[in-house]
């Protein structure tokens, strides 16, 4: 396995508007309160409320996801909702 440079904070910031817009193109403006960065979001905006859930899945799965995710710049609970997302609107 092959280790990669970390990202840099300009990079993370670019990707996630890119996944934002990307998301928000495909399944509505609701979402992009989903994939912004860590913390509070601005006064005045409209996130929908969020609850924790539980999944079981294989270790190999969700191996696979946290790499594609590290790759993508994005965390694993961001992955997961947009996999989540791209699945229900089949």
């Amino acid at each position: 396995m092959t280790t990669r440079k970390r990202p840099t904070l300009a990079e993370l910031e670019a990707n996630i508007e890119k996944e934002a817009s990307w998301a928000e193109k495909n399944f509505g403006p609701q979402v992009t309160g989903r994939l912004t960065k860590p913390g509070r979001p601005a006064k005045g905006v409209v996130t929908e409320p969020t609850r924790p859930h539980s999944l079981r899945v294989q270790d190999s799965i969700w191996q696979a996801l946290s790499y594609k995710a590290q790759m993508a710049g994005l965390s694993v609970n961001q992955a997961a909702q947009l996999a989540l997302l791209e699945w229900a609107k089949r």
